[in-house]
């Protein structure tokens, strides 16, 4: 029932701007992600993802997220506040994160660096998990206008370090 309602919200809200979806691969994983902007007046997404590794063990968020400019409107660089359910067959927790981006603006390509964190302590924790604590880091560029390759470093841990692995990935934006 949850993935169900997961993946409704995600698809129906697909039909507003700003959005994109993204593939990450490793040798022993996959991780789909999604975000869509739900309000035009302040930038407001919903968000979430799911991987599955070579074991068949998944892991599932969804969420919030708002963000504006860290430095003006001016500014390049974005900053984020989020809030999101995160879900796996043992654990699951309710983090609030953080999250930075920026395109690099002296390159010919575009090209953007971006990283999260997110940490939900033992009161924000359930099932078997005492805490919870997911970080990501990527770089990549826009050789075409809509489509984007990069690189990328993840690392998901709850009592113990659930996937941590360098990642190459695909995403594109509508």
């Amino acid at each position: 029932m949850k993935k169900l309602l997961i993946a409704t919200a995600l698809t129906s809200s697909m039909l507003f701007a700003r959005n994109f979806a993204n593939l990450q691969i490793t040798n022993s994983t996959i991780f789909v992600n999604a975000q869509a902007q739900i309000s035009q007046s302040q930038p407001l997404y919903v968000r979430g993802g799911y991987l599955i590794n070579k074991n068949k063990h998944y892991f599932v968020y969804a969420g919030i997220k708002s963000e504006g400019n860290l430095l003006g409107d001016n500014s390049s660089i974005m900053a984020s506040l989020f809030i999101d359910g995160v879900y796996t067959k043992d654990y699951s927790a309710m983090p609030i994160g953080i999250g930075a981006s920026s395109y690099l603006p002296f390159l010919q390509v575009p090209t953007f660096i971006k990283a999260e964190i997110e940490y939900a302590p033992e009161i924000l924790s359930f099932n078997k998990a005492n805490r919870f604590l997911k970080a990501n880091a990527e770089i990549g560029m826009q050789f075409i206008k809509n489509a984007e390759a990069f690189v990328g470093y993840r690392n998901i841990s709850f009592n113990h370090t659930y996937n941590n692995a360098i990642y190459a990935g695909v995403g594109f934006n509508f």
